[in-house]
């Protein structure tokens, strides 16, 4: 690089930025950055690149200037001058380079040293770089909080002088300096509005949160405001990140005391994670990752915000909560994940869409499904307690990651009536299924209690045939997704007329007929129907029935009573459909009931003749029990009325019925 002072573009003196320059900057300090205190974020990453320029250059230039100089990263809060100051002893600028670095927006040095790097790679050479910056404006995020902005500056290179750059934000000096040290020093001529940047807890807060875990060590002094020096020049930062150590030199303390740096500082007592995974790749991109499964589910998984794993540059933060880089199911999962690759827009506050970023989220989705097959397997204690927190989660997967739906299947697990209160996976059913069981059966509810007393189980149950009870909401969507499973096709108990049930399994009560066909209770059904009307679609026998008199059923593959139940939750619009009605013709009550039908059809056979009321009451009250079941009763006071009147008359207190 030719020496400044034979470049007549950076005599010393004063320059007008250029107009398109002077906009650039506004749009820099103004609307760049939504946050003021990244400025700092963005000076300790450019001081963290001139120490690395300066490791590295060192490596092949001998006469670098002050090699024995240790690499660190200096803060000063002059309260008395309003002043903060950043200083480095990395590798400095000329005047030249100051003019080109920071007279002129979005020219960086880092990227021009970034390409020539990439050359001397490409030549068999491998640098060991780490640097942040890529744009060149993140110098002017400064401009948010100063209104004076003094760099003072030496190059490492031989045959240079000191050199001090100074701008207003509208123009810039470049003259001479006393600065004796190679590197650079920043100071920042604070705003009335920005002095809070002076205080002692606001800056360590700022580094710890964005730069704690730079290389070089980052200390801290401040002045007050008489000019007198605390004394107090400690290291604020961390240096050395977590995530870059080997896993085999990481005891579970320390992956215990990391977890409660990931949660934000606190953990609730008992919140230890349930599975972990460190990772540490190369191909196709370079990234390493810290992850977590909590041990509790953190408040804000169904909201929009949700917190997602934080994501570091080079040791830096850039994205406090980046939700690109696992699929919105996994995004229970916690940790950090650094690349050295991941290109970053000019801010560092966004991603720009890479394939370098679609890269991490494969990598990653892959490792954390392994990580649960893994947990499933060698720890399923450990995974009941995971499914039980996150479960509802993993289930959304199956409907939006079709990539992996083979995996998520596997991870599935539901309560079943033939397990004892043990969860199950969809293998371990179809293990257990008793010969002659040709499907998975399952019943779709908002209480597992109350699905397992269903009236649709009786049948399927008389066989020994377990089924899943299904309570979450996603639940509607995960039968729909998956319509079948190793061989065996997935049939709801409450939709449809036949589950496959062979007719000569039927279970009957003691005082019950054996084999009640269908036709036995042809009268009370077309009565039924008369009755009931458009309240109920159908009246028919029913074949999933052995102890209960009624039930209401859906039409095979139509919107389940459960799926409407969710929807009208979600304020969505859901007109009420009149359901099939199923009476059992092996039950008493319902075969008494035929016989009333089948007098009063033959008493009075021609068609559109009203029921007698005795006959009405009853088939009321057969509709009333289907309801009653699901807990849904639209005419709580009629179902009280008539229930009491047949007591009534059993009690002979009664000998009318009620007019409905």
């Amino acid at each position: 690089m030719s020496d400044a002072t034979n470049d007549s573009a950076t005599a010393s003196g004063t320059h007008e930025f250029k107009a398109e320059v002077a906009a650039v900057l506004r749009l820099v300090t103004n609307s760049l950055y939504t946050n003021r205190e990244i400025f700092l974020r963005e000076l300790v990453s450019n001081a963290s690149d001139a120490l690395d320029k300066a490791r590295f250059v060192a490596l092949v230039d001998k006469d670098l200037r002050d090699q024995e100089l240790t690499p660190h990263i200096q803060i000063i809060a002059d309260q008395a001058r309003g002043v903060l100051v950043i200083e480095d002893v990395g590798i400095g600028m000329s005047e030249q380079e100051a003019t080109q670095n920071l007279g002129t927006i979005a020219h960086s040095g880092t990227l021009r040293f970034l390409e020539q790097a990439a050359t001397e790679q490409a030549e068999g050479k491998r640098p060991d770089l780490d640097l942040i910056g890529q744009f060149g404006v993140g110098f002017y995020s400064a401009f948010m909080v100063a209104d004076r902005i003094d760099v003072h500056s030496l190059s490492a290179r031989p045959g240079h002088e000191p050199i001090h750059w100074s701008s207003d934000g509208t123009s810039f000096s470049i003259g001479p300096s006393a600065r004796k040290l190679r590197g650079t020093r920043i100071e920042l001529h604070l705003k009335d509005d920005a002095k809070e940047f002076l205080d002692r807890w606001r800056i360590e807060g700022i580094v710890k949160r964005y730069s704690n875990f730079v290389l070089y060590p980052i200390k801290l002094q401040r002045v007050d405001d008489k000019g007198v020096n605390d004394g107090d020049n400690r290291q604020i930062n961390a240096a050395s990140a977590f995530w870059t150590r080997s896993a085999k030199d990481v005891s579970d303390d320390d992956y215990k005391e990391f977890y409660t740096h990931v949660m934000g500082g606190f953990v609730l007592p008992g919140d230890e994670p349930l599975a972990r995974l460190h990772l540490s790749l190369d191909a196709p991109i370079q990234f390493k990752a810290v992850l977590y499964v909590p041990g509790r589910r953190p408040p804000d998984l169904f909201n929009e915000d949700a917190k997602a794993l934080q994501l570091y540059a080079r040791r830096v933060l850039v994205m406090e909560s980046c939700d690109k880089l696992l699929p919105t199911y996994l995004r229970f999962v916690r940790g950090v994940v650094d690349s050295e690759d991941l290109p970053l827009n000019v801010s560092r506050e966004m991603l720009q869409e890479h394939q370098s970023l679609a890269a991490i989220r494969r990598q990653l989705t892959r490792k954390v499904l392994k990580l649960l097959e893994d947990t499933a397997t060698d720890e399923p204690e450990n995974y009941a307690r995971l499914w039980e927190e996150f479960g509802v989660f993993i289930k959304e997967g199956l409907h939006t990651d079709n990539a992996h739906r083979e995996q998520i299947t596997g991870l599935l697990r539901f309560a079943s009536t033939g397990s004892d209160g043990k969860l199950v996976s969809l293998h371990e059913y179809v293990e257990a299924m008793p010969e002659g069981q040709e499907a998975i059966y399952y019943i779709t509810g908002d209480s597992t209690a109350a699905l397992a007393r269903s009236p649709h189980l009786e049948a399927v149950r008389a066989r020994g045939y377990a089924v899943l009870l299904m309570t979450d909401a996603v639940d509607e969507w995960v039968v729909q997704d998956l319509r079948e499973h190793e061989g065996k096709p997935l049939r709801s108990v409450t939709q449809g007329g036949d589950l496959g049930l062979s007719k000569d399994a039927n279970e009957t009560k003691d005082g019950d007929e054996p084999s009640a066909e269908a036709s036995d209770i042809d009268p009370l059904l077309r009565v039924a129907k008369q009755v009931l009307g458009d309240r109920v679609k159908e009246v028919r026998a029913s074949s999933r029935l052995t102890d209960s008199t009624a039930c209401l059923v859906d039409d095979e593959g139509g919107l389940s009573r459960n799926m409407e139940r969710i929807l009208r939750m979600a304020n969505r619009d859901v007109p009420t459909r009149p359901r099939i009605l199923e009476l059992n013709p092996g039950h008493a009550f319902v075969r008494a009931a035929n016989e009333l039908a089948a007098a009063s059809l033959e008493a009075a056979p021609e068609a559109g003749s009203e029921p007698p009321q005795p006959l009405r009451t009853w088939v009321e009250l057969l509709h009333d029990q289907a309801n009653l079941a699901e807990g849904t009763v639209a005419d709580p006071a009629g179902v009280v009325l008539r229930i009491q009147s047949l007591l009534d008359r059993v009690a002979g207190l009664r000998t009318e019925e009620p007019t409905p």
